[in-house]
């Protein structure tokens, strides 16, 4: 009984899916009708004329097939030559054009100087330490023993001479010992570097004289602590950031051209004072950077000279501005390759420069792999006051890592061939300053006779071993190149306004309409009110009114009049007539 009663069930199972489906089916034809419907009312109806021939079915059929093809070969076409342009929009978002107009050489700063002795610990500061430890009684070694247990210390720069750290460990037990328990490297070196005080005699600058002390100042560069000029970034040692960044001092402008309007400098070489040298001569390296940065040399930026006793050093200065427009700081870092300097990288850094950038990935760099930081770089913030300065400990983990820290990649990206370099130094945060000033230099020397040789801007005054550096302009004209954004989103809508308009005749009215028919077929689908079909009942025009149901007799098209008068009463006569 239950198999009869599941075998009328079924067929009744099967019409009703049948219905279902064949519903289903009538509701896509019709929406397709419908779409096709609006389809054919856009190609009459739009701005594009060629449209039209592709929905007149007046036309034979291989015409029809033959437009289709021509507007998918323009079509093609115009898509490839947009999808180009935007590609070259996005691809090549900047332009570095150069300033038509010069600008004068007066209105830019002098740059950054710095003066290193080639002998980086002073003879006399090495033997006060020497004899003040052997009088502390703390070590059975003698003056000259302990003088030699310094030379170790000399290991904390970098050399490119040998020494040998047999003695490091001994060194490290003697000073802990000295300085009861902990030393401070950092004033210990600062103490044995040769003073400025009396490696610089006589100094002028713009064609005054002037005292050396107040043009230069004692502070660390990547050769340790110098003689700097022009240095106008903030103390070497902050213990606490504060929001206002304040400069040590206004930076000095070029007032006039010329060597005698520069900055002009006696020096002693100190040649009886020399204890360790980084260097195999005597003699003085002279750094020139932007006053803004710390100067070092794996940075860029920053052009070494040396300067020799019994020698005029000329350094003729050229320098090359760099500017960026302000709309360029919405593209991304990758696209625009530089940052502001409010633009912050590492926490530590007040004020952004590509210099301190790289300073400071070389820091985290050693601070990872040796645990230390080396004393020739500023502390700047809580952080880097809480890290240990390298000691004479430290020089073999130094030592280990110091090829990789003289190669440095910056903001490479992942497709670049150096990207898996090994024995080098990745700075990806780091990219050059948007605003910079790059000074360019041109230097050559003049021998001066010994006893016999007057400087014209140092009269009065008998060379003997000492050397004069000049730096100097003298070009009136500064070249200065400007970056901003290659198009704006305006030109690119204007080229692709014009690709379209040649090709097909595409404007902003033609999205209108395409928007409006939209909107049609939209109603149309889902909210099943049809424009169309008012309007089509609108604009019909009745059928009583186009057909006439009625005979037509002729005698009703004669005047009334006639119709009243008595048809016999006329003669033929007047018929005929």
């Amino acid at each position: 009984m239950m198999l009869v009663e599941r075998d009328k069930v079924k067929p009744k199972s099967n019409t009703f899916i049948k219905q279902t489906w064949m519903i289903k089916v009538s509701k896509k034809s019709s929406r397709l009708k419908i779409i096709l419907k609006y389809l054919k009312l856009y190609c009459n109806q739009s701005s594009i004329n060629s449209l039209k021939y592709l929905v007149d079915f007046q036309r034979p059929w291989f015409e029809r097939i033959m437009w289709v093809i021509i507007h998918c070969i323009i079509i093609s076409v115009l898509v490839s030559m947009v999808y180009t342009s935007y590609q070259e929009f996005e691809s090549q978002p900047l332009v570095t054009s150069m300033d038509a107009n010069d600008i004068k050489t007066t209105k830019i700063f002098f740059p950054g100087i710095a003066i290193c002795s080639i002998n980086r610990i002073s003879l006399q500061s090495a033997k006060k330490l020497a004899t003040d430890i052997s009088n502390a009684k703390i070590t059975n070694r003698s003056v000259d023993e302990i003088l030699n247990l310094i030379m170790q210390l000399s290991n904390l720069y970098v050399s490119m001479m040998a020494i040998d750290n047999n003695n490091d460990v001994e060194l490290d037990k003697l000073l802990t010992t000295y300085y009861n328990g902990s030393y401070d490297v950092t004033q210990i070196m600062k103490t044995l570097t040769p003073q400025c005080s009396t490696m610089l005699l006589k100094c002028m600058l713009h064609g005054i004289d002037r005292n050396c002390s107040e043009l230069f100042e004692f502070r660390k560069t990547q050769d340790g602590y110098c003689c700097t000029f022009n240095y106008v970034r903030e103390s070497d040692d902050i213990p606490e950031l504060n929001n206002m960044i304040k400069l040590t001092r206004d930076q000095e402008r070029v007032e006039t051209l010329g060597i005698g309007n520069g900055l002009s400098i006696l020096m002693d070489p100190l040649l009886d004072d020399n204890f360790y040298s980084i260097l195999p001569f005597r003699g003085w390296k002279v750094t020139v950077f932007n006053p803004t940065d710390y100067p070092d040399m794996t940075s860029g930026g920053v052009t070494e000279v040396f300067a020799i006793p019994q020698y005029e050093t000329y350094l003729n200065v050229k320098a090359t501005l760099f500017s960026s427009s302000q709309t360029i700081i919405n593209l991304p870092r990758n696209k625009r390759n530089c940052l502001f300097s409010d633009e912050t990288v590492f926490s530590n850094i007040t004020m952004y420069t590509y210099s301190d950038c790289v300073v400071d990935c070389k820091i985290n760099d050693i601070q990872k792999f040796c645990g230390c930081r080396p004393f020739i770089y500023p502390r700047r913030g809580k952080k880097d006051y809480s890290w240990h300065i390298c000691n004479i400990t430290d020089f073999q983990c130094l030592t280990k890592y110091k090829s990789k820290r003289l190669t440095i990649f910056p903001h490479e990206d992942d497709n670049s061939i150096f990207y898996e370099e090994k024995n080098a130094l990745h700075c990806l945060h780091c990219y050059p300053a948007c605003n910079d000033t790059n000074y360019d230099v041109l230097s050559w020397r003049s021998h001066m006779d010994l006893g016999t040789f007057e400087l014209n801007l140092f009269p009065n005054y008998k060379i003997t071993n000492e050397g004069v550096l000049h730096v100097y302009f003298s070009q009136y004209g500064t070249i200065r190149l400007y970056q901003d954004v290659s198009s704006y989103w305006y030109n690119l809508l204007s080229d692709i306004g014009g690709l379209c308009g040649v090709f097909i005749g595409f404007s902003f009215i033609t999205i209108v309409e395409l928007l409006y028919f939209f909107v049609l077929l939209f109603c149309d689908l889902f909210c099943k009110k049809s424009v169309l079909q008012k309007d089509d009942r609108k604009t019909e025009i009745p059928p009583d009114q186009t057909q006439t149901t009625g005979e037509l007799y002729w005698n009703e098209l004669l005047p009334r009049s006639w119709h009243s008068a008595k048809y016999c009463n006329f003669s033929i006569k007047k018929a005929r007539y």
